[in-house]
C-alpha cells in the first residue's frame, strides 16, 4: 500500500513558476537601486541608517542565540515590541529603546555624522 499524501498535487507547471518568482525575488535592491537622489538627499536616507543599525542588533542578538523573549527580559520591553523594531513596523523608535536593546545583546550605540557631498 502506497503511502497517503497530505494535500493535492502541485502541478509541475505550478512549482516551475513558484521557482521562477523565487529566483527574481532573490536581489534584494538597496536604496541606491530604487531612490532617485533627490529622494536619498531628503531625510529619508536617516531611516536607513537607522534600520542598518538595528539590523546590526539583531545580528548581534541571533549569533548570540537569544531569543526575543530573554531580550525582552533584559530590556523591559514587550516582545511583540522588539520584533516590530526588528522588522522594521516600528519606524520611529525612541534613543532609549535602541539603546537598551544594544545594551541587551552586549553592544553600544555610537552616533557619528559625516559631511553631506556638495555642501
Amino acid at each position: 500500500m502506497a503511502p497517503k499524501k497530505s494535500g493535492p498535487e502541485v502541478p509541475a507547471e505550478v512549482r516551475a513558476r513558484a521557482r521562477e518568482i523565487q529566483a527574481k525575488l532573490a536581489h534584494k535592491p538597496g536604496p541606491d537601486e530604487f531612490l532617485t537622489p533627490q529622494e536619498r538627499a531628503d531625510p529619508t536616507p536617516f531611516y536607513f541608517v537607522l534600520r542598518g543599525f538595528v539590523k546590526q542588533l539583531k545580528d548581534a542578538r541571533e549569533a548570540a542565540g537569544l531569543p526575543l523573549a530573554q531580550i525582552a527580559e533584559r530590556t523591559g520591553m514587550a516582545p511583540e515590541s522588539l520584533s516590530r523594531l526588528e522588522t522594521g513596523a516600528l519606524t520611529n523608535p525612541t534613543f532609549q529603546t535602541l539603546a537598551r536593546y544594544a545594551l541587551a545583546v552586549g553592544r553600544k550605540p555610537v552616533m557619528t555624522s559625516e559631511p553631506i557631498d556638495g555642501c
